[in-house]
């Protein structure tokens, strides 16, 4: 009898051994499930996953993902949606065991690049075309209590319809860190949270289309159907920009919309991205913009833009105009303290604008020429084609006697107030302009 209780414990104890050191194998060689883990993940998901690594430890709960990616579903272009060197989770202990459900109370991103696409059928390359497989699965989906993104790269574009071809970049965050806070996750694992995920984030680099800003910051908030950079602020041009940004999501085309107040920006940098020729205009510009559009399947997807604001332009000049003969002519009527400045030279240049149709019009622009005012209206192309003002100028200093003879130089011309009043025009493109005293 003592020789059986003696070998049924040594089965026994040998048995205790057996499954300690088989879980001591899979928790201290967790890449041995990765395949069986990563099955099931593509089959929640319909994405194609891979992981290279896989390191947990367990007071507190620990899991650190080396190499993951995430791979775009056709029809999208062969590359990765998602790129993470390493990814790090903390894991609650407790809903894990009594719940079995995965709460994370922080994951932290490290270098992850972020590539959205859109086809011209409203999907997103994070998305799997056939809807996820719905699995049946021992724990459920829960939360993140707090998400960071470290030195991250994100960028944002669109397939060209009827093609489907990359398009150009839209948006581009380089070195983008981030904090956001409580995210909720739908069941069955599809990743689409719930309810808004608020935080902050910065950028070295931020682009939208032609447009570049650095040291970017930003509330942001997420939602299912819409992305808000809110109360952001950033350096531009030599000058700097502030306001709310958002990205709406509900159709089948994206949509953007933004409110954004600049200041001290450098026309010559900002005017050379679209530009890159001789400057077209010099000095310091602040304006308040209201811009909206859709974001088209195109190679010019942001072709739509249409707005309106008002801008100033201070103590600059139009380089191409100096040698112009009108230009020169209505120079002599400037104010002495001018004289050594270049016949385009200007005070201040400021009006309203409305974008639509690839074009700028202007219900009312005011050219201070250093004692010669131009009071006109028109439009121009933002693309290279023609433009069009008329308006009056008018030299502020009275010529008295000399204004008749003021008039006779300048057919058209007319008195007003003691002071010469004469018909000017702005025709040409930006590249070729062409200022003209109406006869």
């Amino acid at each position: 009898m003592k020789s059986r209780l003696t070998i049924a414990f040594i089965v026994f104890a040998a048995a205790i051994v057996m499954a300690f050191a088989a879980a001591w194998y899979w928790l201290h060689n967790p890449d041995r499930y990765l395949p069986l883990a990563i099955a099931n993940a593509e089959k929640r998901t319909g994405l194609q996953i891979a992981v290279q690594h896989v390191e947990i430890r367990y007071f507190p709960l620990l899991v650190r993902v080396y190499g993951l990616e995430i791979k775009n579903p056709k029809p999208f272009p062969a590359g990765d949606f998602l790129k993470v060197p390493l990814l790090e989770a903390s894991v609650k202990w407790t809903p894990l065991l009594l719940q079995k459900r995965v709460a994370i109370r922080s994951l932290v991103l490290h270098q992850p690049q972020i590539d959205f696409i859109s086809d011209p059928d409203g999907l997103w390359n994070f998305q799997n075309p056939a809807g996820p497989k719905d699995q049946p699965s021992h724990f459920s989906t829960g939360s993140i209590a707090n998400l960071e993104v470290q030195h991250g790269v994100l960028l944002g574009s669109n397939l060209i319809d009827p093609s489907d071809k990359p398009g150009p970049v839209i948006l581009e965050l380089q070195n983008v860190c981030g904090d956001l806070k409580q995210i909720q996750f739908h069941p069955h694992g599809r990743g689409a949270p719930l309810k808004a995920i608020q935080g902050q984030l910065t950028a070295s680099n931020a682009g939208f289309g032609s447009i570049h800003t650095h040291e970017l910051r930003s509330d942001v908030q997420i939602t299912p159907l819409e992305l808000v950079f809110k109360d952001f602020s950033a350096k531009t041009y030599r000058g700097k920009a502030n306001g709310n940004f958002s990205f709406d999501f509900q159709g089948k085309k994206t949509t953007f919309h933004a409110k954004v107040q600049v200041s001290g920006i450098g026309m010559p940098y900002l005017l050379a991205e679209f530009d890159p020729g001789p400057p077209k205009m010099t000095g310091m510009m602040a304006a308040k913009l209201d811009l909206g559009g859709v974001i088209a399947h195109s190679s010019n997807p942001l072709g739509d833009l249409h707005g309106t604001g008002t801008m100033t332009v201070r103590q600059g000049q139009m380089p191409l105009l100096n040698q112009n003969p009108s230009m020169k002519q209505v120079e002599r009527f400037r104010s002495k303290d001018a004289s050594t400045l270049p016949a385009s030279a200007f005070s201040s240049f400021a009006g309203d604008a409305e974008l639509k149709g690839h074009r700028m019009y202007s219900k009312r622009i005011g050219i201070d020429f250093y004692g010669i005012s131009v009071d006109g209206a028109g439009s121009m192309s933002l693309t290279g084609g023609p433009m069009d003002y008329r308006g009056t100028a008018t030299i502020e200093k009275k010529q008295g006697f000399f204004v008749d003879t003021f008039a006779h130089w300048f057919k058209g011309a007319r008195e007003k107030d003691g002071r010469l009043v004469f018909p000017v025009r702005l025709a040409g493109t930006l590249a070729r302009p062409q200022f003209a005293v109406v006869h």
